[in-house]
């Protein structure tokens, strides 16, 4: 098959989708500058796999002999594109169109806050159950990221949970043709545009009260708008919160525990489910506190973005940052500028946005420590820099995985390098024992 991707995007969509029909065996296709292909080490790495960069001037040529075009997040597509395509889908329209998802449990969450900790409780709670169910992120991440993983016949799923802002919505909607596949639960956390009328049909909401949805869970306000209009039968639509939710307020379990309920699941189960939840892993996550050292999994930091938001409510503690990794959207480093000032120290992991920023750092005289390809030797040196700069002061201090950069060309992903962050700090923990 014959793949054209819409350019790299500016958060690694692009690359993702290169890299995960790339495995699939396919001919994959590019649009992207002949500048681009020699500063960007991303497209270096990508042609290296196997795919090919064409310019604007040829994209036609290339949409007529491709037999799927794929959308990138923020990137528009031209009329005459959409015209000509055979078929055009983006990331998570490719996932719910997954021969493989068919036979999964699919569940959206949708809104405008709280979609990540709603779709992370709500994982965690049927895994405690038994039910291997798995889960895509919205921030820097892209729903290709997932379909390797569900592409890998060692790892089975019975559960997809999908988190979708209101801008996917419209942008999946219009890659899926105006008609979505069957979904099981779509469940929205605050609030989204609703149609007031069986007539106006043109808002985001409306693409969540077709035929293909079986239950959808919204808050009250928006259920009695709903009910109102006439749009959608009473028996498919649940308001929330229930009177009997034990976790009212409570950011991800609130939605999670109606999501549950409209599984089927009583609510002593549940609530068993649920005691085992330690909030969002790779996000900001306390893996451990020794001597008044906060060790901090923020693992799924892929952008600058992230970095500046993970620090926003550290200010005032000491923070060893270990920061790298790979470039997969031609990232501008100058969006690291004010974390990398904030730090006390700065602890580097190898990898293509790493080799760009170690001349702006000695530009700006910011010490730094590596790049290190291991994690152990990374936590180690962060270890070591705490420890110095607190000296005999009985102070608190952090030591911060937020890469703000993919982990591609030394992990599986964001979620191993995680992973491998915890076993480090366990070592270190251990070992002074």
């Amino acid at each position: 098959m014959r793949v054209l991707i819409l350019g790299l995007g500016s958060s690694g969509g692009g690359a993702e989708a290169a890299e995960y029909y790339l495995k699939l065996g396919h001919r994959v296709e590019i649009i992207g500058s002949s500048q681009k292909r020699e500063n960007e080490m991303m497209a270096q790495l990508l042609e290296e796999k196997g795919a090919v960069f064409i310019t604007k001037e040829q994209i036609m040529d290339s949409v007529e002999n491709a037999d799927l075009v794929v959308k990138i997040p923020g990137v528009p597509i031209p009329y005459l594109v959409k015209k000509k395509a055979k078929h055009i889908t983006n990331d998570i329209a490719a996932l719910l169109e997954n021969p493989k998802t068919e036979r999964m449990l699919r569940i959206v969450i949708a809104g405008s806050k709280g979609k990540t900790s709603t779709a992370s409780a709500l994982s965690d709670a049927l895994n405690s159950l038994g039910v291997r169910a798995t889960f895509s992120e919205g921030l820097g991440y892209s729903a290709f990221h997932l379909l390797s993983d569900i592409e890998n016949d060692d790892k089975l799923y019975d559960a997809v949970i999908i988190e979708m802002s209101a801008w996917q919505v419209k942008d999946t909607f219009s890659s899926l043709g105006y008609t979505w596949p069957r979904i099981d639960i779509a469940a929205i956390t605050d609030t989204i545009a609703i149609p007031t009328s069986p007539s106006d049909m043109t808002s985001e909401g409306s693409l969540f009260i077709g035929p293909w949805v079986r239950k959808l869970i919204i808050p009250r306000f928006l259920k009695e708008k709903m009910l109102f209009s006439g749009i959608i039968p009473k028996a498919k639509v649940k308001g929330y919160p229930s009177i009997r939710n034990p976790y009212k307020a409570k950011a991800g379990k609130e939605l999670a525990w109606e999501c549950m309920k409209a599984l089927g699941y009583k609510k002593k189960i549940i609530d068993k489910a649920f005691r085992s939840y330690r909030g969002i892993p790779n996000r900001l996550e306390l893996v451990a506190l020794s001597d008044g050292i906060s060790f901090i999994n923020d693992s799924a930091s892929v952008l600058p973005l992230s970095i500046s938001f993970s620090m926003r409510g550290m200010k005032g503690t000491p923070v060893h940052l270990i920061v790298g990794g790979t470039d997969k959207s031609n990232i501008d480093i100058a969006e690291l500028q004010v974390p990398l000032d904030e730090a006390v120290s700065i602890t580097l992991l190898s990898g293509t946005l790493t080799e760009k920023l170690i001349p702006s750092l000695r530009r700006e005289g910011l010490k730094f420590s590596g790049p290190f390809s291991s994690m152990d030797d990374a936590v180690s040196n962060a270890y070591e820099a705490a420890l110095d700069h607190r000296g005999k002061k009985d102070t608190p201090e952090i030591i911060l995985l937020s890469p703000g950069a993919y982990a591609d060309e030394f992990y599986t992903n964001e979620f191993e390098r995680g992973a491998e962050f915890r076993k480090a700090v366990q070592k270190i923990l251990s070992e002074k024992r």
